[in-house]
This record gives C-alpha cells, structure tokens and sequence, in this order.
C-alpha cells in the first residue's frame, strides 16, 4: 500500500483567542490576534509557511480584506471567512464573486 503523506501545516485558523484557543488542541496552525496589525501578521505568517486553508473569523476577515487581497495572485493560501453563529453572509458573498468571474453569471 502506498504510504500517505500527511500535510501538517495546511490549515490554519486566525480569530479571537476565546474561539480559537481550543482548536489549538486538535492540532491545526492556531492564530489568536487582536487587531488589524496582529491579524495582518498572521495571515502573512500562514502564507509563508506554505498553509492550503486559512480560516479567518469574519470580522477579522473584514479588517483584513485589503490585506487577504494582496494575496489573490497566489495559488495559496485559500481564505475562508467563518462566523460564532455559522452564519456568514461574507462568505456567500465571496463565493457569488467567485462563480461570477468563473461563468459570468450570479447563479
């Protein structure tokens, strides 16, 4: 059987310390920032070190947007936005641009 590699750093979540302090347990590349200038760094730190999946809690997405843009030309690290409540309306957003660019149409 072949032998499985396994991606250690390929995810990665930025938010507040009370939401993401316990993920740090299960393992994945934890980023616990206040403010623009600590989540920027994080999110800079998630691109160097190779990260696939980058979640990023959806008002520090916000705060961060310009930021994450500047990284569209890369083939990764792909941003996510998340929400406490799993309701995003920033992540539909995203996604409708994103099928946009890719059809040309919404839906």
């Amino acid at each position: 059987m072949p032998e499985e590699r396994v991606l250690s750093g390929s995810l990665a979540i930025v938010g507040s310390e009370d939401l993401v302090s316990g993920l740090r347990a299960l393992g994945f590349q934890v980023y616990a920032v206040k403010g623009k200038e600590q989540a920027e760094a994080a999110l800079s730190e998630s691109v160097y070190k190779g990260i696939a999946v980058c979640l990023v809690q959806e008002d520090i997405y916000t705060l961060t947007r310009e930021r994450i843009g500047s990284f569209k030309d890369l083939p990764l690290p792909v941003f996510v936005p998340f929400a406490k409540d799993n309701q995003t309306e920033l992540l539909e957003e995203i996604v409708k641009d994103i099928r946009l660019r890719a059809t040309g149409k919404l839906y």
